[in-house]
């Protein structure tokens, strides 16, 4: 009798608008392996999982809270029916919440026996993580989350000069003097950044005593609607958000353009870009999800500024 061998397991983590999402579907188009992927979105709406291209796998998503806080009942369900189809996948992929632990979901691969835990990669936003690891309200979130990883992924490092990148790095080896930094270039190979990175370490067997609860620190926000924005009032809308929104992802329809957009905002910094065109929702179509601290404004006063942006009917 022959036993199949554990599944690798790998977690990919990193704060709000670190580039997890762009990473992931630079991994699975380049990956010639059956991935499972399970996406895990703080907000209402799973954007992250609206946004990864198809592949030669499957995509599910877990919405409306963050998987690490507690390892409950949807997350395990969905674990378990990936691990009883046997042979369909090569591996199992999991996006962590941007405010997540990605070490609290690592965890299941220790004590799963159908899993092997192929490593915990944390990306980190080299343009922001020395500002977002000293902030007050986000930072003890951000430096926790490089604390059990194998490596961490410098992203964006082409929108900052050396003196940034320098910074970055020593931000995060005042957490974690002996973890590996790399920047990740557009060049090197999703799979070689990310697969096969787990190293032996005496966090393995480290006993989780904290507790965390990620939804006192932060609140979800979701904007929903049927219509479409003027760009022009879009952007002074943008700009009359408040700074607690960290971040706000997803698509929506502007006056003008014929297909979908996909609007990103990190910090005060937004974009729009075509969406695909199987990332258009068919019952709405502006659906957006926001993540800010526990003193976002509610959700009244946010809708408010963003409906001004609204054409009119």
């Amino acid at each position: 009798m022959t036993t199949a061998a554990p599944i690798p397991f790998t977690v990919i983590g990193g704060f709000l608008g670190a580039g997890k999402t762009t990473l992931l579907n630079r991994l699975l188009s380049g990956s010639t392996e059956r991935c499972a992927v399970l996406v895990n979105d703080f907000g209402e709406i799973n954007v992250d999982a609206a946004l990864i291209r198809s592949h030669d796998g499957t995509t599910m998503s877990l919405t409306n809270g963050c998987v690490c806080c507690s390892i409950g009942a949807g997350f395990l369900d969905t674990l378990a029916r990936l691990l009883d189809d046997v042979g369909r996948f090569d591996r199992v992929v999991i996006e962590a919440s941007g405010v997540g632990d990605p070490w609290r979901i690592a965890e299941i691969a220790l004590v799963e026996p159908s899993l092997r835990l192929d490593g915990v990669v944390v990306l980190a936003d080299a343009a922001r993580i020395a500002t977002q690891c000293d902030d007050r309200r986000v930072g003890e979130t951000v430096r926790n989350q490089f604390a059990k990883c194998d490596v961490v992924l410098l992203s964006k490092c082409d929108l900052v000069i050396e003196t940034q990148r320098n910074a970055a790095c020593a931000v995060i080896r005042a957490i974690r003097p002996d973890v590996s930094i790399e920047p990740l270039s557009a060049v090197t190979p999703a799979n070689q950044a990310v697969f096969g990175r787990g190293q032996a370490a005496r966090f393995r067997s480290d006993p989780v005593e904290e507790t965390v609860d990620h939804e006192s620190d932060f609140r979800r926000w979701t904007y929903r609607r049927d219509g479409r924005f003027d760009r022009a009032r879009l952007a002074l809308a943008v700009s009359a958000l408040p700074q607690q929104l960290l971040r706000l992802k997803g698509t929506c329809m502007i006056d003008g353009d014929a297909g979908a957009q996909v609007f990103q905002l990190v910090s005060r910094n937004w974009s729009l870009t075509p969406a695909e065109q199987d990332t258009t929702a068919a019952a709405e179509t502006i659906a957006l999800a926001g993540v800010g601290t526990a003193d976002l404004p509610s959700d009244r006063e946010l809708d408010a500024i963003l409906d001004r942006a609204l054409t009119a009917a």
